[in-house]
């Protein structure tokens, strides 16, 4: 007996607006939420900022299939995006989300817990530029 909706019919309320609007429909897509600050600063890696990303997803039904359809990327792909750790069994580095690929997927998940971390490591390294050329007679 099934308790719950199928994950792909759970999403669909949510995904529609992203459905819309990549094939061509005018419909008001929903923006992305920001995350707490304490989230993404705990975030050591782009990884993390993905992972995260992910984990606070709108749709908790979304399964990383629907994500990588969305997307148009293959499910292993996406599967290696989302893997936490960043080399597999044999050494050999995960493929990393690209960067093309950032705006959709904060769409789809519903955040946009990447762009804050790419936003606070651009936020340090200008301070850290600043703080070099104060020092620096």
């Amino acid at each position: 007996m099934q308790m719950e909706q199928t994950p792909h019919k759970a999403a669909a309320p949510v995904l529609e607006p992203v459905m819309h609007e990549r094939y061509g429909a005018s419909v008001q897509v929903r923006q992305p939420q920001f995350l707490p600050r304490d989230q993404v600063a705990a975030c050591a890696s782009f990884r993390d900022a993905v992972i995260l990303a992910w984990k606070h997803r709108a749709v908790r039904g979304m399964t990383q299939r629907t994500l990588a359809e969305l997307l148009d990327v293959k499910t292993s792909h996406m599967s290696n995006m989302l893997n936490r750790e960043a080399v597999d069994r044999h050494g050999k580095p995960r493929q990393d989300l690209p960067a093309r690929l950032v705006a959709d997927f904060e769409r789809v998940v519903g955040n946009r817990a990447v762009s804050q971390w790419l936003s606070r490591m651009a936020m340090l390294t200008l301070m850290e530029e600043v703080i070099h050329r104060q020092e620096t007679p």
